[in-house]
């Protein structure tokens, strides 16, 4: 009988092993996770923080049962050997060797910690996991100010969740404006807008220059303005987790992360990688990225899973597909941003419009904003980004399959749809932004 062994037990690992046992039932497959826990969802942690979840232990989730898998937690992964197809394993026994037939690398993302002094004072705090989340609702009976370091989404995610608790929270983003990565700089401001109405003082385009403090935090300096603060969170991204992997001799990529090829294979036969820790590609640009979201990570995670079981899958890229929110506001996209199409050396064209989710004179009718980017040679759609109270996501996942369709602007604007006045407009609004983009082209 086959063995597959799979390191790391998120997103990536328990989707590969249910694809591995999808594709072949004899295989036997040996998931190892360093967690005490099997599973856990760090996408709600700031839901935790704000109250919505009223326990960080409703976050974490027993293995689902599955014939011929093996789930081992407390279990770290401490070498790979290629060689001899085995991997060197620490427990709380010791330590020991498995054998593996296939090997799936699903290590994750570690919280990036920047080189701030001041940053190991006490009451400073990244997040990403159970207990990050658990130390930062600790620290909120202890403090009136907060700063959080980062302008995307866990960082707007946690400044609103601070905000709900009581504190006062400032935002410090180091670019000219937040969500960098997810929206373009002239949809940010509805956000802005939104975090500032609420009370939160949002610093674009400012630096954190030191964490002041004795033992524990006291301020933030960011130039000539000190910001008080008894509780700090950096929330400036993850890096993938790719020692493991360097140590054996896979070749990581230009983005930091595992490279793979577009069946999740790393340059070592039998080896195969997902998720956060995994090198990803955009099928816009066809230069390599990194996806680190989750459901990039169930993706591939299925394509892994099902070609270290013997079958035949290929992995599509990442389009980057993305929601937040803060007060209310869906905050979705999809595709390249202008400035990631630009250096990829597109001459994007967009139309950005403001229209309401509903008829104006419904009750509850919201404005929705859309911006909608093609390649100007074939007016294929290359992005999304919208903007309200409700429905931006699923625009976003509508556009998202358009992108993979190749859909062109103009097919778009013909599709068809639904309407109803306590849901919708009768003219919806990518076809009010698909329209508009038209005109532009012409």
């Amino acid at each position: 009988m086959d063995h597959i062994v799979i390191i790391g037990f998120e997103s990536a690992g328990i989707t590969a092993a249910s694809a591995a046992r999808t594709t072949n039932q004899d295989v036997k497959i040996t998931a190892v996770e360093r967690q005490p826990y099997a599973i856990y969802h760090p996408c709600a942690i700031p839901s935790a923080i704000e109250g919505t979840i009223k326990d960080m232990e409703d976050l974490i989730e027993p293995a689902p049962k599955m014939p011929n898998v093996e789930v081992r937690t407390s279990t770290e992964a401490t070498g790979i050997n290629p060689d001899d197809q085995t991997v060197e394993l620490k427990t709380d026994g010791g330590t020991e060797e498995l054998e593996y037939d296939s090997l799936i690398i699903s290590t994750g993302s570690n919280a990036i910690k920047p080189p701030i002094t001041g940053r190991d004072l006490d009451g400073v705090h990244v997040l990403k996991t159970i207990e990050d989340g658990q130390a930062i609702i600790n620290e909120i009976g202890k403090a009136e100010n907060a700063v959080v370091v980062g302008g995307g989404c866990i960082g707007i995610e946690a400044a609103a969740a601070l905000n709900e608790r009581g504190l006062n929270v400032s935002i410090v983003e180091m670019l000219p404006s937040l969500l960098p990565g997810l929206l373009d700089s002239d949809m940010v401001k509805t956000v802005s807008e939104r975090l500032e109405d609420m009370g939160i003082k949002v610093y674009r385009g400012t630096r954190v220059e030191e964490i002041l403090g004795d033992d524990r935090v006291k301020s933030v300096s960011i130039g000539e303005e000190e910001l008080p603060a008894e509780l700090v969170i950096l929330a400036v991204g993850v890096e993938p987790e790719v020692e493991l992997a360097k140590n054996a001799g896979i070749e990581i990529g230009e983005t930091g992360g595992i490279k793979t090829d577009q069946h999740t294979c790393t340059s070592i036969d039998e080896i195969y990688a997902a998720g956060d820790c995994a090198e990803s590609f955009s099928p816009i640009t066809n230069r390599p990225i990194l996806s680190q979201f989750a459901t990039t990570a169930i993706r591939m995670g299925k394509v892994a899973g099902t070609n270290a079981a013997g079958g035949s899958a290929s992995y599509l890229g990442s389009l980057n597909t993305a929601v937040t929110w803060a007060y209310g506001l869906e905050i979705a996209a999809t595709g390249v941003t202008t400035k990631a199409a630009e250096e990829a050396g597109f001459q994007p064209v967009s139309a950005r419009t403001r229209v309401s989710s509903k008829p104006h004179y419904y009750p509850g009718a919201k404005p929705i904003t859309t911006k909608i980017t093609v390649e100007p040679e074939q007016h294929k759609i290359i992005s999304g980004q919208i903007i309200g109270t409700e429905g931006a996501s699923e625009r976003a996942n509508l556009l998202a399959l358009a992108i993979q369709k190749e859909t062109t602007i103009e097919e778009l604007a013909k599709s068809d749809y639904c309407y109803s006045p306590p849901i919708n407009d009768c003219i919806g609004p990518l076809v009010v932004t698909a329209e508009t983009l038209i005109r532009k082209l012409r």
